[in-house]
């Protein structure tokens, strides 16, 4: 199926964008952010190569009325009108998301969820960004805190595919596993 969901690989497409952005990547992934946030408040539906040029063309002259005149941006531009001729726009947010994964990993930034069964002091929150920053020798950390009452006390902390369960929960859970008959 050309140009349908099948054929939309939003890692390959973020990769492409990255590659042919070069040392602009990061603003004009926020360049293509900002045009597809536009472009979705349009109240049309968006499809197809005669709304790509449309879209193309106020894209262009916005940026040109704005006086941004980059790399990134042009890509940015490009990008978008290509998701729209091939009938994929809507799946630009994932295409965002993908983006969005791919600088970090470019940049050195991790990601990591931090889920507790209540708020835990900033101190232990620094101690232990300080922590992950110094042991995956990351840039920079992101941080990210949920509640999970369930959890009982403790915490669990996700850094990409590994997990450190220390919470109560997963505590009482192994106990009544050893005394299981």
């Amino acid at each position: 199926m050309a140009g349908g969901f099948s054929a939309f690989s939003a890692d390959r497409w973020a990769e492409a964008f990255i590659a042919s952005c070069g040392d602009d990547a990061d603003a004009a992934f926020e360049s293509f952010k900002a045009m597809v946030k536009a472009v979705q408040r349009l109240k049309q539906r968006i499809a197809g190569t005669d709304d790509a040029c449309h879209v193309e063309e106020i894209v262009r002259a916005a940026m040109k009325k704005a006086g941004v005149d980059s790399t990134g941006a042009e890509i940015a531009c490009r990008t978008l009108a290509l998701l729209i001729r091939r009938g994929l726009f809507q799946r630009s947010q994932t295409l965002i998301e993908e983006i969005e994964k791919a600088l970090d990993r470019k940049n050195g930034v991790l990601i990591a969820i931090l889920e507790t069964a209540a708020p835990l002091p900033a101190p232990f929150k620094r101690n232990l960004e300080r922590s992950i920053k110094e042991t995956a020798k990351a840039r920079e950390i992101r941080l990210t805190e949920r509640i999970a009452p369930e959890l009982l006390g403790g915490y669990k902390l996700r850094v990409g595919t590994r997990v450190i369960d220390a919470s109560v929960n997963s505590f009482l859970q192994n106990m009544a596993k050893q005394f299981a008959l």
